[in-house]
């Protein structure tokens, strides 16, 4: 289902039973070759697979295209909000959906600024709700949601996503290939020869840095965009959203009832 063609008292009445699905993402720089709406085109696509897959179990929200983008905005055509705005901004849309009647809410997110600010409005609907049969909402990062069958996957030639990165170069090559200037994909990043940091999370950090992107890459791509094709992008399209619907059929069976049982 289509939230936004569905009419009040549709909405009021599938509400109960229906999973809120509201994608969350950006318009920021993407580097010399990709539109500033990528990660919104990507998350979007995502969510639309999904719902297509689950059209009675789920009801698909406009994509929240603003999002956490500070440590962007070196780089022209970057539109943001403050953390702590876009805090308060996700905890009134839940706030919204609960007002509505919805029991299961999912912020389905596209991009990294967003996951901090995501869960601490997550924190915050659970210190209201805190009886036992809460309503459930939760946040699902597309790249963490697939993570396993990403790092099962032969295809692509990097080994995880970062940022204007052969995965999202691939993804927007697969969705609209004439947004994409692969004559400029290049990835440039500052070295950190560090064994407790690396800001393209190939090997996992061990401490968090205060960095922002003009810091870390000097044409705001990073990775191997030049390997991207738009047929890893349909491979990854499908592995993704096939994730997404896997947790969404699971979501819709979790009871409400928290109580705790003895071990």
């Amino acid at each position: 289902m289509i939230y936004g063609e569905l009419t009040s008292p549709e909405l009021g009445r599938i509400a109960p039973k229906t999973i809120a699905l509201l994608p969350i993402a950006a318009v920021e720089q993407h580097g010399r070759h990709l539109p500033v709406i990528t990660d919104t085109a990507i998350v979007t696509e995502v969510a639309r697979r999904a719902e297509a897959a689950l059209p009675t179990k789920v009801a698909l929200l406009p994509t929240l295209w603003v999002g956490s983008s500070h440590h962007h905005l070196a780089f022209p055509g970057t539109m943001s909000i403050k953390s702590e705005t876009y805090v308060q901004v996700l905890k009134d849309l839940v706030d919204s959906l609960l007002s509505a009647g919805f029991r299961r809410i999912v912020l389905l997110n596209g991009h990294g600024g967003n996951v901090n600010p995501a869960s601490e409005a997550l924190y915050r609907v659970a210190l209201e709700h805190p009886e036992n049969n809460a309503p459930w909402v939760a946040s699902a990062t597309y790249w963490h949601l697939a993570r396993r069958a990403l790092a099962e996957q032969k295809f692509m030639e990097s080994p995880n996503l970062t940022h204007a990165c052969e995965y999202e170069t691939s993804l927007m090559l697969g969705l609209r290939t004439d947004w994409v200037k692969m004559s400029l994909a290049r990835g440039r990043r500052a070295e950190r020869h560090s064994k407790f940091y690396d800001p393209l999370s190939y090997t996992p950090s061990r401490v968090a840095v205060s960095e922002s992107f003009a810091q870390m890459t000097e044409n705001g791509a990073m990775g191997s965009p030049q390997k991207a094709t738009a047929e890893k992008g349909e491979q990854l399209f499908q592995l993704v959203s096939q994730s997404l619907v896997e947790f969404l059929t699971e979501f819709s069976t979790w009871k409400f009832s928290r109580k705790s049982t003895a071990g």
